[in-house]
């Protein structure tokens, strides 16, 4: 089937419309997931990271939502007990990398010859 000379439909529309559909959904999905969750602080620096659903499923937590990534932490207990422990969350620390060219500046990465 041509519809335009030297150009032909290669793509099935079923899977686009699938496509928009999954988009549509999720987007509705999130609006509300933001509109009745609840409100969600770092643990460590006490900021707003926003409204999100938090819904524990099959031994995993499902943070729905947030625009950032963010860690479950368990919270400091007064009473140790092994079975009700409180989790907060907190964002993702900065990679700590070493600077590899500031070793090769330094000289480490070149042969010495005698």
């Amino acid at each position: 089937m041509d519809f335009a000379p030297g150009k032909k439909f290669d793509h099935d529309p079923v899977v686009d419309v699938r496509q928009i559909m999954r988009k549509f959904l999720r987007s509705i999905g999130l609006f509300s997931a933001r509109l009745i969750g609840t409100r969600l602080t770092d643990f460590q620096t006490g900021c707003d990271l926003g409204k999100t659903l938090i819904i524990p499923w099959r031994g995993k937590v499902h943070v729905i939502g947030l625009k950032t990534a963010v860690r479950v932490v368990f919270l400091p207990q007064k009473r140790l007990t092994y079975w009700k422990q409180e989790i907060g969350f907190t964002t993702h620390p900065p990679p700590d990398f070493p600077n590899e060219t500031s070793k090769m500046s330094a000289g480490h990465g070149e042969k010495e010859q005698d």
